[in-house]
């Protein structure tokens, strides 16, 4: 199989779905929450190998898919499925990425995979949603979605309120955080930046305060709620104070050579990315 299955240590309805790569740090997460009534897929990851049976080999509920942002890392498995929900500001991005495909290919290579095992192209309907869109899951059993842009223009956070865990995509990686011009910005550019990004988590701080950990789309997995914190001093850093920022060497990209660290955060920035 190309992804690793774990069980939740505390909740043994969720399960969190790892794909490793050869490449240095874009190994990428999934999460599956099943409720008493339905389940809720969290990105697709890559699309290799068959995802949807590997679900329906976790639970055999009602299936609701949804994308925290449109990165191919994070939906290339769309086509697994017939229908995915994503913030509405990610939908023309999410369309051209879709069109495009191959990113598995370019990740991977075309040594290791197989024709079949990739997910195959399909016209799936693609359901826009907005900040404060709910899941129900089963009774009293309610997921939140809660738009975190920045990382990506219509990125989102999700928060299972019968759990307290925080499902939180690309936009808050213990891994940093990447706001850079590597991605295009033809659509809401002005949410494409670090004061976006900012002002989105002062918004969001009333609803964040009962977190228990963070589950990210990258990297480590059940982060401490005080890393929101920490992120929010290092937006605020950034914007104040962008030439206090450190080499950013961990991959070989001359495109992404700012760091920004404050506490356990981190922020990897371009300067016409800050505003």
């Amino acid at each position: 199989s190309y992804v690793n299955v774990y069980t939740d240590k505390e909740y043994p309805n969720i399960y969190h779905l790892y794909y490793p790569t050869p490449i240095k740090g874009a190994s990428a997460w999934m999460h599956l929450i099943v409720g008493s009534e339905r389940a809720l897929l969290i990105d697709t990851g890559f699309g290799i190998g068959n995802l949807k049976e590997l679900v329906r080999c976790l639970t055999d509920k009602p299936l609701d898919v949804v994308n925290t942002h449109y990165h191919g890392d994070h939906s290339s498995g769309n086509n697994w499925f017939d229908r995915v929900y994503i913030h509405e500001y990610d939908v023309p991005y999410l369309k051209v990425s879709m069109e495009q495909g191959n990113f598995a290919r370019t990740m991977f290579g075309n040594s290791d995979i197989k024709e079949e095992d990739l997910a195959p192209k399909h016209e799936i309907e693609i359901l826009p949603i907005k900040d404060g869109h709910v899941f129900t899951l089963g009774k009293n059993h309610e997921v939140e979605v809660i738009h975190m842009p920045g990382h990506a223009p219509g990125g989102c956070i999700l928060l299972d309120h019968a759990t307290g865990l925080l499902f939180s995509g690309d936009a808050v990686l213990f891994t940093p955080t990447l706001i850079i011009d590597r991605f295009n910005n033809d659509w809401n550019p002005e949410l494409m930046t670090v004061t976006a990004f900012r002002d989105a988590l002062v918004s969001a701080s009333p609803r964040l305060q009962n977190i228990r950990k963070l589950y990210t789309g990258h990297s480590v997995q059940g982060i401490g709620p005080g890393y929101l914190s920490d992120m929010l001093a290092c937006c605020n850093a950034v914007i104040e104070h962008p030439e206090r920022h450190e080499l950013y060497d961990y991959v070989d990209d001359p495109g992404q050579r700012q760091i920004m660290c404050v506490g356990k955060a981190m922020i990897v920035y371009t300067d016409n990315r800050i505003r």
